[in-house]
Order: C-alpha cells, then structure tokens, then sequence
C-alpha cells in the first residue's frame, strides 16, 4: 500500500519542484520581469495557501483518493495550458490552478500514508517519502534543465503533464481499489 503512495508523492513533488524551476525560465523568454515573474510565482504559493484553509471542509466530503486524483486532473490541465499562454493574467491563473491542484493532494497523501502505515512505523514511512522527495529536488532540475536547453520550454511542460496524467490514471486505479 505505501508503495503507491511513494509513486504518488514522487509525481506530485515532480510537479511542484518543475513550477519552481521552470516558472522563471519560461517566464524570462517571454520577456517577464523579475518581479512579474514573482508575481506568477506568487499566485501559485496563494493558491496552495487556499487551498489548505477549505481543506478541512473538503475533506468531510470527499475521500482521500479521489482528491489526489482531482489533483493530478487539475495540476495536469495546467501543465497542458501553460506553455500556449503569454498574457501575464493567464499564467497566473494557471498558476493559482497549478497550486490548488497540488496543495490541496499533500494532505490527503499524508492523511494515507500515516493510515496506512504498519504500527509503530509511520516514522520509517516519512523517511521514505523525504527520500523521494529530496531525489524529485535533485534529479529533477537536472533532467528537465537539459531537456529544455536542448529543446526548448514546450517539451518541458508537456512530459510534465503527461507524467501528471499518468498519476491521475494510477490514482483513479488506487481509488478503485480502495473503494
């Protein structure tokens, strides 16, 4: 059970990790300023703010594998929308979407991952997650930095949004699964 949790979280973190460091390099060959930038950059950090003061409410209504696929759906919508767009207003929209996709799956992958957990061992189960995550940190900007000097920002946004687009598929499988 962790183990799809670990695929789940790895894609997520993958997603967040790409915002933070594509957003600025897509966002200087459109010719954005810094501070624009920052301002798109920004309606991301507010819509994952948003998103986890209503999460309380959410929760009591929908399960926690259905959010993370939700999730995955919006986060990949964005991804797919992202690299058509130059209007300032439009990205940040974007962003603000990308950001509720993502922020709202955090907590319901924890709220599993502690459920799910052997007794006693939740400690271990988060070790391994931080693990993912610090690889998504590491090897991620590596991997798309090279793909998108190589061939520029479109291919970057695009395999990140079919890699989101397989999480939603695995989610909704896991989701069927646990119902």
């Amino acid at each position: 059970q962790l183990r799809h949790l670990f695929v789940v979280t790895g894609l997520l973190s993958m997603g967040w990790d790409l915002f933070m460091f594509v957003m600025p390099i897509h966002g200087a060959s459109l010719g954005l300023t810094a501070s624009v930038i920052g301002g798109i950059m920004g309606a991301f950090a507010a819509a994952t703010f948003t998103v986890r003061i209503v999460m309380p409410y959410v929760v009591k209504n929908v399960r926690e594998w259905t959010m993370i696929l939700i999730a995955f759906s919006v986060s990949t919508l964005a991804y797919l929308l992202m690299p058509f767009f130059t209007s300032v207003t439009l990205l940040a929209a974007l962003a603000f979407l990308l950001g509720l996709g993502l922020g709202c799956a955090q907590p319901m992958v924890m709220t599993l991952l502690y459920e799910q957990s052997p007794v006693g061992r939740a400690g271990e189960a988060l070790g391994v997650r931080s693990t993912v995550l610090n690889a998504s940190h590491t090897g991620l900007p590596l991997l798309f930095g090279g793909v998108g000097a190589a061939l520029g920002m479109m291919p970057v946004f695009l395999s990140m949004a079919a890699l989101l687009g397989f999480g939603g598929w695995y989610a909704k499988t896991r989701r069927r699964q646990a119902s």
